[in-house]
């Protein structure tokens, strides 16, 4: 018991007894926790495994220790398989790895073995046709007095799911807490205004602070101007009754951020919602807020004005939901440039030596924001710049946006070069972009067509950043993948949707009803290569004190085609994020060469890689149990069939003998 203390210095516990065998049980709230007992690994968002042994020497013992498979895939006909992703995170509860499925169904298995303990089955109806792709990223736990956590739901486990609903189930078997909400559930659907069936959804974890869980919304955001508002919601743990409720969208004119909004357009405008993880410092009795872009996304005339607190880092506090602060990180959103990122807490060095809690927030737009956690005022230079106009009719795009000192992508239309890949790729990439329009970053979109760079896909997206606790030393990934967005006159939407094309691509139409124009994005690509020159996907390392890049790394492959030597280096798209352990090594999965890497903290070179079953869309986990050391992913590539399909847990272990 000793040896596990040291391992977990901070918050272990001895929680219960059975004759001889110890649990040891950790704290669910502490900032920084040394388990990882929340998505992000700890409450901060961290994605850091303390006290670990993978160090730049040790990390080639790595060997894969079991895999497991959840069975689960869509072939049958009323499955949209192209919009099924595992992408899901793993947690430590007590003595079970558990996470959840693209399907909603949760699963605990043994962390040593991989031998399934049990599973739930929320039985979503998955023939209907759900706005967000068929995905969970993970689950969420909550303890309760030490006492009680022995008896049934003494521990319990929160999962959100696409139709919905907030379930309970105990740690320990996987039923239903029948004490929370009803029998087990509480419908989130309730007393949400605008509600639309299968458009209303939770694809993220919960957070639990302390005793409340709380939720936030995926929503299907282009459709219209009057959907569902984003309010984000504490549940208790204990009984599923509702203790407070937030909207990001000021809905009375006393509300903070009503000055933001013109001829009082927040009476109707929904979305500002929190589809992505929130962070939490219980120590402080905070909750931060990633919030995304009012509805709808490509067209504000019906919302004018900066749109105060949509895309913007919110603070509450924690067991009221009361305002604290808000920063505002697009104003007026026209590019879906919704915060995806979790934000990530962390202890800010100044200058003089002077430590104050901080907080990081990445962006889609490949900037970086780092601001005081007490009071949201940005810790390093942010510089107000003039942003291109726009030339819709009833549209008033923002005259300026902040730009603060880490930028990881070029906001210059000088930087943007079609790749010579061969002349039919230029020819067909030229041909894409025809009449269309780019200023720049913050470039609004266009009748003609706008080139939105980086895309809505680009930048830092959910898969968040990680911290290297000791050099405070954050590590991102950076997505370049430009789309290119129309908007289209209502008359002529019909014809032009039923078309599926424009300037010879296919594309997503989406109405957005209730503004003068439908819209129409693609992403700028010709037979699945980029229309750019890269790099494509990069991982970059920051010193979050300074603020300052200190390398950049391509990451990941194409495989099966010969792009050209400089090509073959300019990586490809990732879609989940990095960790990195106490010893300076950081994993990270790309999806489309199915690989598996270690990088070495202080410069970004590949120290280790493991060729995965199918591509990663996930972000991996660690954690030592039984005195061995383990890291996870979840590989699932689609849950089609083709593209890599599967539907793996894969472990690594951490071995004691010599390669």
């Amino acid at each position: 018991m000793n040896e596990l203390l040291k391992i977990f210095p901070i918050t272990a516990r001895v929680c219960r007894l059975s004759g001889t065998l110890v649990w040891i049980c950790f704290s669910m709230n502490a900032v920084g926790s040394e388990t990882w007992s929340h998505y992000g690994g700890s409450l901060a968002g961290q994605r850091y495994i303390a006290h670990s042994s993978i160090n730049p020497d040790t990390v080639r013992t790595l060997v894969e220790s079991w895999t497991y498979r959840t069975g689960e895939k869509a072939d049958r006909i009323d499955y949209d398989g192209s919009q099924s992703y595992f992408k899901a995170t793993p947690i430590i509860v007590q003595d079970k790895l558990v996470f959840s499925t693209g399907f909603n169904r949760v699963i605990a298995l043994d962390p040593s073995t991989g031998i399934e303990q049990w599973r739930f089955d929320p039985r979503v109806d998955f023939s209907k046709k759900y706005s967000e792709m068929f995905t969970s990223r993970g689950v969420a736990s909550w303890s309760s007095d030490q006492s009680d956590e022995s008896a049934f739901c003494g521990i319990r486990v929160f999962l959100g799911t696409l139709d919905a609903r907030l379930i309970a189930l105990d740690a320990h078997t996987g039923k239903p807490c029948v004490d929370f909400g009803r029998k087990g559930t509480v419908d989130l659907s309730k007393g949400i205004r605008n509600y639309r069936k299968w458009d209303y959804s939770l694809t993220s974890p919960p957070t639990v602070v302390e005793d409340l869980v709380i939720v936030g919304s995926a929503i299907g955001d282009n459709g219209a101007v009057q959907l569902e508002p984003g309010v984000v919601r504490a549940f208790d743990a204990r009984t599923g009754e509702l203790v407070w409720s937030w909207d990001p969208i000021p809905r009375n004119p006393d509300s903070p951020g009503i000055d933001g909004w013109e001829k009082r357009s927040y009476r109707k405008t929904g979305g500002g919602n929190v589809w992505s993880v929130m962070s939490a410092d219980p120590d402080r009795d905070m909750v931060f807020l990633p919030t995304t872009s009012p509805s709808p996304d490509f067209y504000g005339g019906e919302r004018l004005g900066h749109n105060s607190f949509a895309n913007s880092l919110v603070a509450l506090r924690a067991s009221t939901g009361a305002f604290l602060w808000g920063y505002q990180l697009v104003r007026h959103d026209l590019w879906d440039y919704d915060l995806a990122a979790q934000p990530m807490l962390f202890e800010h060095k100044d200058e003089d030596g002077s430590i104050r809690p901080a907080v990081a927030q990445a962006t889609k737009m490949g900037f970086v924001f780092v601001m005081d956690r007490m009071t949201g005022s940005p810790l390093h230079a942010v510089e107000e710049k003039t942003v291109p106009k726009s030339d819709v009719a009833g549209e008033t795009a923002a005259s300026s946006q902040r730009f603060p000192k880490l930028r990881l992508h070029s906001t210059s239309s000088d930087d943007f070069e079609i790749w010579g890949h061969s002349s039919a790729h230029s020819t067909a990439c030229k041909a894409m972009l025809k009449g269309t329009k780019f200023e720049g970053i913050f470039t609004p979109p266009s009748l003609d067509g706008t080139i939105v760079y980086p895309g809505n896909p680009g930048g830092t997206n959910w898969g968040s950043m990680a911290l290297d606790r000791k050099e405070n030393r954050g590590y991102l990934t950076i997505n370049r993948i430009p789309t290119v967005a129309r908007l289209i006159p209502r008359k002529e939407f019909g014809k032009v949707e039923r078309a599926g094309t424009f300037n010879g691509k296919e594309a997503q139409f989406t109405e957005q009803r209730g503004t003068p124009y439908g819209m129409a994005r693609f992403e700028l690509t010709h037979n699945d290569l980029p229309c750019i020159e890269g790099p494509w996907a990069t991982l970059v390392a920051v010193n979050l004190d300074l603020g300052e890049v200190l390398w950049e790394v391509p990451v990941g492959t194409i495989p099966r085609i010969d792009l050209g030597e400089e090509a073959n280096q300019w990586g490809s798209f990732s879609s989940g994020g990095p960790l990195v352990t106490s010893s300076g090594v950081v994993f990270l999965a790309t999806p489309y060469d199915n690989m598996f890497r270690a990088y070495d903290g202080s410069n970004g070179r590949v120290l280790w890689e493991h060729k995965l079953p199918a591509g990663a869309h996930a972000t991996p986990m660690g954690y030592r149990y039984h005195d061995s050391e383990y890291i996870v992913i979840t590989a699932g590539g689609y849950l089609s069939s083709g593209n890599g399909r599967g539907d793996y847990v894969v472990a690594f272990e951490l071995s004691d003998r010599e390669l």
